[in-house]
C-alpha cells in the first residue's frame, strides 16, 4: 500500500506556507496523514474540532480488495482537500507538490485496483472491450459480506 515514510513527518505536520494573497503574514498549516484525515473528515489538524467526546471510527479492511478501496479513498480525500486549498492558494508550491504526490499515488492505486477487480468509474480501462469486465465481477455491495 501507500508508503507514508516518503514524507518527513515534521515537514508534513508543521508545514509553513505563504498565504499567496499578497499579505505578509504566514499561515501555519498542520496536516493529518491521509488515514487520520479520512477518519476525522478533515485534512487540517489545526482546524479539526472534535465534537464532545466523539471518537472517529477506525476503518479496517477484511481483504485485499477492501484494503485497496480504503487506501484509494484515503488518498483521494487528501488530494481533494489539497485541491480545494490550491484553489485559494495556487502559488503554494509545497502543497502543490504534496497534491501531485497524492494524485500520482491515487492514479497508481486506481490502475492496480482496476487491473485486479475491474473498473471503478466510466473512465476505467476495463471498459475498452466487450463484454465489459464489470459484467464478470461483483460490485462492492454485492460481496457476500454485505448481503
Amino acid at each position: 500500500m501507500y508508503n507514508y515514510n516518503i514524507f518527513n513527518e515534521n515537514w508534513l505536520r508543521n508545514m509553513n506556507t505563504d498565504n499567496n494573497l499578497g499579505m505578509n503574514n504566514v499561515v501555519e498549516t498542520k496536516l493529518f496523514y491521509p488515514t487520520e484525515a479520512y477518519n476525522s473528515g478533515n485534512l487540517y489538524s489545526n482546524l479539526y474540532s472534535q465534537y464532545k467526546n466523539y471518537k472517529p471510527a477506525v476503518l479496517t479492511a477484511r481483504n485485499e480488495k477492501e484494503q485497496l478501496l480504503l487506501e484509494l479513498s484515503r488518498l483521494s480525500f487528501a488530494a481533494h482537500e489539497l485541491n480545494l486549498y490550491l484553489d485559494l492558494y495556487p502559488n503554494d508550491e509545497t502543497m502543490l507538490a504534496l497534491f501531485n504526490d497524492y494524485r500520482s499515488e491515487t492514479n497508481a492505486l486506481i490502475k492496480q485496483y482496476e487491473g485486479k477487480y475491474g473498473p471503478l468509474s466510466i473512465s476505467g480501462n476495463g471498459l475498452e472491450n466487450t463484454p465489459f469486465s464489470w459484467q464478470k465481477t461483483t460490485w462492492p455491495w454485492e460481496d457476500r459480506y454485505y448481503v
